[in-house]
């Protein structure tokens, strides 16, 4: 009998997109293909709204009629879709959503073809096209008023570019993947987050007295001399490349944009190489059992605990203590807060918004620190328990107290990180009131009862396996993922309506009040729900074992 063929390239890169639909919408075989392009076109409907913008202001007349502006505008949106895609596995901690690095490390799949069918894959994701949409829509809009030459030419640039962040947002994934799998990815990322900080403070940040004389005589008195430096070098780094190509074929240089193309052709050959090398290692960790972990110093940990729910409380903090993605999560915002001093941020937000720049940004940072810890954990709680939850219902503990140690602990989590962002962003800025931090603390306050109710009710009816060992993960639902984005805009609202009510003239003693009503009456309103959220678990607790320990 003939072997059969072994599945060719296109083959793996269907099979691979239609496994994220599959995984995406929690379906098997039966699933609705109507639904998966659906649910694609509602995740992926930013897009249209960015790509419609940037093509009208690449169409003022303003823009448009300008011989400079143009071009800083598209080298600019090249630079921001670079760094974005690349930094995204890091700024989300979305390293184990590519399950197929582990899933098909047994299948007779060589390493190589698995990195091109994933790279390819990665570009058909809804948030590559929400990426990509500003600077699809303002090449358009400038290729619409400024004839480009050899459009077809023009066409495999733009696609040569999406090709070279993939592969640099492959070595981001695999890098990221392969520290947080190493025993003492505490430390590395520990001494990562360090050296960064060092090296920041070494680097003066952007000058942006520039907005002074915009402010007192508009854009015409800008010096236009820092417009064009500022284009050329961003044309001369490797994501604008492609700017610096549709300039040239504006001018009828195919020579130029050729060699653009050549020097982009070549980065992705150099990103392939390296994520290549990073996906062995990884797969050659995923092969052995895993590193040996050595006993913890501190004896056991139970031995002080004095009631089954204290005891309850140790094991979810110790789990989430040990988690490698918490360790992740912990590092980003304050990487956040050095790239937003040393991109001259505040004094870009300060021009906008006054004396309320610091309760924005520290306000901000804090509830995103708070938002990505709780949510992460709170949406498939159950998930991380995995096998051992078998356990809990077989142990004489109440289930409910389980469900009520994982809210305390991951809210306790979610307020402690945004408590040291608060003070970070305090002593690194040196900038920020009393009163900003107690209003960017009481905004948090109001935030996690609404993130850990939904929470908790998005566990009971999306519950989805997890793999702690980040070999795979079976990704939330689509429609969980979007209630979850809906909780976390309800629980940050507050915050935003409160701030905008003050104004530039900075949060008042009624901001803060404002915020602390707010906060009280969610938690009362988790309070309230709680009980329900109780009697659906006992009666859904056979379905969530289910789902959460399938293989």
């Amino acid at each position: 009998m003939n072997r059969p063929a072994a599945p060719g390239l296109l083959r793996h890169l269907w099979l691979l997109w239609g496994l994220r639909i599959n995984l995406g919408l929690n379906q098997g075989r039966g699933g609705s293909r109507l639904l998966a392009v659906g649910a694609f076109l509602l995740s992926s409907a930013p897009a249209w709204g960015l790509g419609m913008t940037f093509y009208g202001l690449m169409r003022l007349p303003a823009v448009a009629q300008d011989g400079v502006w143009p071009f800083f505008i598209l080298n600019l949106l090249c630079f921001v879709t670079s760094a974005v895609w690349v930094a995204w596995p890091l700024m989300s901690a979305g390293v184990d959503d590519h399950s197929e690095l582990g899933r098909y490390a047994p299948f007779p799949i060589s390493p190589l073809r698995l990195l091109l069918a994933s790279t390819g894959a990665s570009l058909l994701e809804p948030r590559a096209l929400v990426f990509y949409a500003p600077l699809t829509g303002a090449a358009l809009g400038y290729a619409s008023v400024h004839p480009v030459r050899h459009g077809p030419f023009a066409l495999a640039l733009y696609v040569l570019f999406a090709l070279l962040n993939a592969a640099w947002s492959r070595v981001g994934l695999h890098l990221v993947l392969n520290v947080l799998r190493a025993k003492n990815s505490a430390q590395l990322l520990g001494g990562g987050f360090v050296l960064f900080l060092t090296a920041a403070s070494f680097i003066p940040p952007i000058d942006t007295s520039w907005l002074t004389a915009v402010g007192e005589g508009g854009v015409d008195k800008l010096d236009m001399a820092l417009i064009i430096d500022a284009t050329l070098a961003l044309g001369r780094v490797p994501s604008g490349l492609f700017g610096d190509a549709l300039l040239e074929l504006t001018y009828g240089s195919s020579r130029n944009a050729l060699a653009d193309g050549l020097g982009m052709l070549v980065f992705t050959f150099l990103g392939m190489a390296l994520a290549y090398a990073l996906l062995l290692r990884f797969h050659r960790g995923v092969g052995r059992a895993g590193p040996a972990v050595k006993e913890a110093d501190d004896g056991d940990p139970f031995a002080h605990t004095r009631t089954r729910f204290t005891t309850l409380l140790a094991r979810e903090a110790l789990d989430l203590w040990r988690n490698p993605r918490a360790r992740l999560l912990a590092a980003v915002p304050f990487v956040l807060a050095i790239l937003m001093k040393l991109t001259s941020a505040r004094a870009l937000t300060e021009y906008a918004l006054g004396a309320s720049a610091d309760a924005w940004l520290m306000g901000g940072l804090c509830i995103y620190g708070a938002v990505v810890m709780a949510s992460t954990f709170s949406q498939n709680t159950f998930a991380y328990d995995g096998h051992g939850l078998a356990l809990l219902l077989a142990a004489p503990v109440e289930l409910g107290d389980v469900l009520r140690a994982k809210n305390r602990v991951q809210g306790l989590a979610a307020g402690g990180m945004a408590l040291g962002v608060g003070i970070f962003y305090r002593v690194y800025f040196g900038r920020g009131s009393a009163l900003d931090f107690l209003c960017a603390m009481a905004a948090v306050l109001a935030m996690l009862p609404v993130i850990l109710t939904a929470g908790n009710f998005l566990s009971l009816f999306f519950p989805v396996k997890f793999h702690a060992s980040l070999k795979r993960r079976d990704k939330l639902p689509l429609t969980a993922s979007l209630l979850g984005i809906g909780a976390a805009s309800v629980g940050c609202a507050p915050f935003v309506w409160a701030l905008r009510s003050a104004g530039t003239n900075g949060p008042e003693g009624r901001t803060l009040a404002l915020l602390a009503l707010c906060a009280a009456l969610n938690a009362a309103l988790y309070l309230a729900l709680l009980p329900l959220g109780l009697r659906l678990l006992e009666q859904r607790k056979e379905v969530v074992l289910r789902a959460v320990t399938r293989e």
